[in-house]
């Protein structure tokens, strides 16, 4: 019983080891078609399809580009009130229309930004500065997941709850 006990007890260690230090994905989309000047251009694929779970995982999204042209999120109520047809809304028309939950058209000089997107389901959205049809965009990505608190602390608790049993076994 007493090496179960030790093996769960490191078998935490390292999780909370690792769901702390985390893990980071990279990755890059080419060929992003860019809307004409002041409209928004949207996919038609959300970022996951669904909400990453809030209470068990921390994701940080970090998204950076080199082209003039601005880069977005967009949660699902705003995708589905804007209503998107082949990447174009014609309800959300302009880019002030449309309600960013980060990046946007203040995103352009930027560059990039990080946005923490567990909990919701995030849809990309672009724009730019009149290039004219066919112009297209790189993005690079990169997403670091954690384990979020609760996940550590009921680890700990479980690591240490297992050992304090094997000291008691004496």
């Amino acid at each position: 019983m007493k090496p179960i006990l030790i093996l769960v007890s490191t078998i935490c260690g390292l999780l909370m080891i690792g769901g702390l230090v985390g893990y980071t994905y990279e990755d890059e989309i080419t060929d992003i078609t860019v809307p004409p000047v002041n409209q928004v251009g949207f996919a038609e694929d959300p970022l996951t399809e669904s909400a990453i779970p809030s209470a068990l995982i921390n994701a940080e999204l970090t998204l950076k580009w080199n082209e003039d042209v601005w880069v977005g999120l967009i949660t699902q109520e705003e995708f589905e009130r804007c209503a998107p047809s082949d990447g174009l809304s014609s309800n959300c028309i302009s880019e002030s229309s449309v309600n960013y939950a980060a990046g946007g058209p203040n995103s352009k000089d930027a560059q990039s930004f990080t946005h923490e997107i567990s909990g919701d389901v995030y849809y990309p959205v672009d724009g730019g500065a009149g290039f004219g049809a066919g112009t297209t965009v790189d993005v690079q990505y990169s997403v670091k997941v954690t384990f979020a608190w609760p996940v550590i602390v009921f680890l700990g608790l479980l690591g240490s709850g297992c050992l304090t049993m094997v000291q008691r076994m004496h």
